[in-house]
């Protein structure tokens, strides 16, 4: 039985180590994540060895992959997928040919065997998914015209996962599965069916009834636990069927993305999918020889540049007929020269199935660490690098052109958020939208978000006292913010957080007591609706109406006479 007390000091010491150099990185104004991987290669075998049980750590970080791709899948709905085009279903299957049909004919002329050259080339072939998608969301760039091209080659990748597993794992004479050859493939085939089928059904007829329950809608932990429990089950059910449990977890996620509590599950499951990604990043340090990196540096360096080279130009090739953009092809090329988190996986099957030897397998290892470490660096400057490129080669028209297309954003912007959709927020609600403005309920209650939307409001399932709910509904790009809820309490975290987050954006504010208007002025609101000054007010007039209506007569003059 493994040691509980031995993994959780392996824990420890990971993610303390993780914590130190994250924060080192950020100091020198550096991506966190190479603090994380840095930190593997500090605490694994091949320096300090602080680590007894490596494997446990690797098993809950391939958890945390999982988790962290749900969270996406999350983000990206079938029909968003869909809204991707011919990039993600052309583009993408496209450059992976490419590279693996190209990267692996320049293997096998430095003298590979064949098994190999083709293993190299379907681990060349794949990005890395978690970092680039974490780094454009960093930079603002999902929306841009670069970012959605990577984001739809990045998921043709990961679904590619499965067909790559199957080959390598023939090509090394055994399956993922208990047959062999065909028949294994086979079986495999049929299992990656079933595993859809029951995922449709569960997230298409079960959880909507689930979701839409009162007692759900009434309390927030059962809509986490509905989705860690989903997350779960599709991964468990991935590598039971002996197939990529990361993508298992992906494809549940895309499906509940189509349900209204997407955006709510996405944050509330960010903290665990940080801590688990955290191991991620530690884990692929730990598999790192740092003997063999500094005995073979030389080697690594020159295989990583070309690698880098060849992978940024076959992605240039393979999305180019479908973007317009020549910058934005080329910065999609950039974003994407990396060695991605699953060409692990490729390795660890193709060194399981002596593809490869424990030479290529480090060299692998080294290189593929060595481009994650510098990905941080390339992705924010892909699309500067490729003007840069694009004005020694395109004509000034044309490159003007370029310039407008990678510039194009689709993102929602000058409307009004309000958050809470009661009487007071129906009725706010109403005003905005007959004086012309967007506007945006954020609402948990299920019921009143379906109810905004007859209504003919954008709505959606979300709570505003997380910042990753109110950058989802681009609190920087509002107009306004406005804040319908009763308690001041919450109403004034929500305030502050927004004041945080987007400090231009005018924050209103619904105050039910005269004494808190002043505390929700200090934590950040810009206007506060004071309901008892309010209703003093319209009292007031209520009742100097009703008195001069009933005001009477004056007495005649005595003695005088009317007719």
């Amino acid at each position: 039985m493994p040691d509980g007390w031995g993994l959780l000091l392996d824990l420890l010491v990971t993610l303390t180590a993780a914590l130190l150099l994250g924060l080192v990185m950020e100091k020198l104004r550096q991506s966190a994540v190479i603090g994380y991987l840095l930190a593997g290669v500090a605490v694994g075998p091949g320096a300090a060895a602080w680590i007894r049980d490596a494997d446990t750590v690797v098993i809950l970080a391939e958890l945390g992959v999982a988790l962290l791709l749900f969270t996406i899948g999350l983000e990206f709905s079938w029909r968003r997928l869909v809204r991707l085009g011919k990039v993600a279903f052309v583009g993408g299957p496209l450059q992976v040919i490419l590279v693996l049909s190209l990267g692996g004919a320049a293997a096998y002329a430095f003298g590979m065997d064949l098994k190999a050259s083709i293993a190299l080339g379907a681990i060349a072939s794949l990005a890395s998914t978690a970092v680039v998608l974490r780094l454009l969301k960093d930079h603002n760039d999902l929306d841009s015209v670069h970012g959605k091209s990577a984001i739809g080659i990045l998921l043709a990748q990961d679904i590619a996962v499965v067909p790559l597993v199957m080959l390598l794992t023939f090509l090394g004479g055994v399956t993922p599965t208990s047959g062999k050859g065909a028949g294994g493939i086979g079986q495999t085939l049929l299992n990656a069916s079933m595993l859809v089928g029951a995922l449709l059904l569960l997230v298409m007829l079960v959880l909507p009834r689930i979701l839409d329950a009162r007692t759900v809608a009434r309390n927030r932990e059962f809509t986490i636990l509905i989705a860690i429990a989903t997350c779960m089950a599709a991964t468990w059910g991935a590598h039971a069927a002996g197939l990529s449990p990361a993508l298992g977890a992906f494809l549940a996620g895309m499906l509940l993305a189509e349900s209204k509590f997407a955006d709510q599950m996405r944050s509330d499951v960010n903290p665990l999918k940080t801590l688990f990604v955290t191991l991620f990043f530690a884990s692929i340090g730990l598999v790192l020889d740092v003997h063999f990196f500094a005995d073979h540096w030389l080697l690594i360096l020159g295989t990583l540049i070309p690698v880098c080279i060849g992978k940024a130009l076959f992605t240039f090739l393979a999305c180019k007929p479908f973007v317009p953009s020549v910058i934005a092809s080329a910065a999609t090329g950039i974003v994407l020269c990396q060695i991605g988190e699953f060409s692990f996986v490729l390795a660890q099957v193709a060194h399981r199935g002596l593809l490869l030897d424990e030479f290529l397998f480090q060299l692998v290892v080294a290189v593929s660490v060595t481009s994650l470490v510098l990905t941080p660096f390339v992705v924010p400057r892909a699309a500067s690098w490729s003007r840069a490129l694009a004005k020694r080669v395109l004509p000034g028209r044309v490159l003007a052109g370029a310039e407008n297309e990678t510039k194009r954003r689709e993102r929602l912007t000058g409307h009004v958020i309000l958050a809470g959709y009661g009487e007071a927020g129906q009725r706010a609600a109403e005003v905005l939208g007959d004086t012309g403005f967007k506007v945006l309920v954020m609402e948990l209650n299920p019921h009143l978000v379906r109810q905004a939307e007859s209504k003919g409001f954008l709505a959606r399932v979300g709570d505003v006292s997380q910042a990753e709910n109110l950058l989802e509904a681009h609190l920087p790009e509002a107009a306004a913010l406005v804040i319908t809820i009763p308690e001041p309490i919450l109403s004034g975290g929500i305030a502050g957080l927004s004041k945080m987050l987007a400090p231009h954006v005018p924050v209103v504010v619904r105050s039910r007591y005269h004494i808190m208007a002043e505390e929700l002025n200090v934590k950040g609101a810009d206007f506060v609706v004071d309901e008892e000054t309010l209703v003093g007010d319209k009292l007031g007039q209520m009742v100097g109406s009703c008195l001069a209506k009933s005001e009477p007569e004056p007495d005649p003059i005595p003695g005088a006479s009317s007719r």
